[in-house]
């Protein structure tokens, strides 16, 4: 199974790339479709077009389970999951009173957005930990200031984030102003996926 240029691009929309599109083969059957929300009783899962509740994936090893963002080929006739296709990224977390157990945050995430706010919620600790988690996810972080109209004082709140990570790309803005947010724009194309926190 393929996907041509038109189906391609479509899929681009909910965040389809090149990693994905790798990993079909010719007799491949069913469409690619993204997890969208995980319940007890099974899956949402969306493409362009279509949307249906389909079961878990049967595994043993948690991680073998589809969580959010993740990508399935979906027999269209019976709602059923053929596969899920290899995650370019997954956040993690040990499940409480669990000790060994693993829970599925999220699959497939290019960039973190790290958002914080130029005033008393700025905080360097929390700051810390989210790029910590990104780092363990294989995630690109970007860290974000809002409240930028209300600060007298913004690049001191920017210079102590960049501190924090060689590289990290951290953009100061009013959330209102749209050519403000437009800095994030790199991030946000088709093919890409975003995830916030903060």
């Amino acid at each position: 199974m393929t996907t041509d240029s038109g189906d391609f691009a479509t899929l681009a929309g909910f965040g389809w790339s090149h990693h994905f599109q790798s990993q079909l083969g010719e007799t491949d059957i069913g469409i690619p479709a993204r997890v969208g929300a995980v319940h007890r009783d099974g899956l949402e899962i969306i493409a362009p077009g279509f949307a249906t509740r389909a079961s878990q994936l049967a595994a043993d090893d948690e991680e073998a389970r589809a969580t959010v963002g993740d990508w399935l080929l979906v027999d269209t006739a019976s709602g059923r999951v053929v596969r899920l296709l290899a995650r370019r990224s997954v956040f993690k977390r040990r499940a409480a009173g669990t000790g060994r157990r693993v829970q599925l945050i999220a699959a497939n995430v290019d960039t973190l957005f790290v958002v914080t706010s130029c005033n008393a919620d700025f905080n360097i600790a929390r700051l810390e930990r989210f790029l910590a988690l990104a780092r363990e996810a294989l995630v690109t972080p970007v860290v974000v200031l809002t409240k930028a109209d209300l600060s007298d004082d913004t690049a001191a709140y920017e210079s102590a984030a960049r501190r924090l990570m060689p590289g990290l790309f951290v953009a100061c803005l009013d959330a209102r102003d749209a050519a403000s947010v437009a800095v994030l724009a790199p991030w946000c194309g088709p093919g890409q996926t975003v995830a916030l926190v903060g």
